[in-house]
């Protein structure tokens, strides 16, 4: 089969959970399916990790580029599958088969945090609702939120993500004393309570002396005396970051899956986090709390409750290979 995506978010310049993704997930189609043949869709230059065997289309301009560029080439050379990796489809086009990929409803519960975006992504939604075939989402929780807003839908699959090729292998390394986050810096994810938790954590005299790492741009945050903004990581430096890490926190609102939870828990490191920010599919691996007296409660049972790795564990659970086996049933 010929099978068409969207690789649109391979060119954005912050490297974020949709790039991610994309990246993963292109890798393991090049891997696991030597079957069907692959068209990417872009507008930047190729990515040096791609396999040489997939055909990368850089589609200008990248003004209009979804509605005009890509709808253009695929009713000139239409496909059998379109795999609308980021929320968007072309205008028109001729593939016999669209499978959407919704990555969360985030705008929905919390437009506030997104009011110059809300309007665009509630009608993405409708359009991929409307037009697909198939709705892929990455865990159970996102698929029972749209079900709730479309009851009659009857085409939504979960498949939960693998871990990311580039944290699989891990060496041993000794934990030291600080609590780390990772990922953009955005309303939604709520640093102030992290910040807050770790302080009231710190005043107990027995842990002054732990740190908090926030990876990403927050420069506003750090005190640069227990609160560190280490700015944007390359992933060699990340997973160190990680698997020395006493623990991985996470305090968002609203998280359609939380992809740094995954890296932490496959890195070896121990997750606290707000129900808020934690999927059905992680709550057996990682501290929930409800309130930040648990979470602050959560926090220590970290240092002084130190647990057997479950890394293995979850490499196996969630993986790429898995991931692809569930989608190519999607195909026919």
């Amino acid at each position: 089969m010929k099978i068409s995506l969207d690789g649109g978010a391979l060119c954005g310049s912050g490297r974020f959970g949709n790039y991610f993704f994309s990246e993963n997930l292109i890798k393991a189609l090049s891997i696991y399916d030597k079957k069907n043949d692959y068209w990417i869709y872009s507008f930047c230059q190729r990515p040096p990790w791609l396999d040489r065997n997939l055909v990368y289309q850089d589609l200008r301009p990248k003004k209009l580029w979804m509605n005009f560029r890509v709808a253009l080439e695929e009713n000139l050379f239409p496909k059998d599958v379109f795999l609308a990796l980021n929320q968007s489809l072309p205008f028109f086009f001729r593939s016999k088969k669209i499978i959407s990929f919704s990555h969360g409803l985030s705008f929905h519960f919390y437009p506030k945090y997104y009011p110059d975006s809300v309007n665009k992504m509630a009608k993405q939604l409708e359009d991929i609702v409307g037009r697909s075939d198939k709705i892929v989402v990455s865990s159970k929780k996102v698929e029972k939120e749209i079900a709730n807003i479309f009851p009659k839908l009857n085409k939504i699959e979960v498949i939960p993500f693998g871990v990311p090729f580039d944290m699989l292998v891990n060496s041993s390394c000794q934990k030291k004393d600080y609590f780390l986050f990772v990922g953009m810096n955005h309303p939604i994810k709520n640093i102030e309570f992290l910040v807050k938790v770790f302080k009231k954590f710190i005043s107990d005299k027995k842990y002054r002396h732990f740190k908090l790492r926030l990876v990403g741009d927050y420069s506003d945050y750090a005190d640069n005396k227990n609160v560190f903004s280490l700015g944007n990581l390359d992933r060699i430096n990340l997973k160190r970051q990680y698997s020395q890490a006493t623990a991985y926190l996470t305090a968002s609102y609203y998280e359609s899956f939380n992809l740094p939870v995954l890296e932490a828990l496959s890195c070896g490191t121990q997750v606290v986090g707000m129900a808020s920010a934690i999927i059905p599919e992680f709550d057996p691996y990682v501290l929930s709390a409800k309130d930040e007296e648990q979470f602050v409660s959560n926090m220590s049972k970290t240092v002084e409750e130190r647990t057997v790795s479950e890394a293995k564990k979850i490499k196996e659970k969630f993986s790429w290979k898995k991931y692809v086996e569930s989608l190519l049933k999607l195909y026919d």
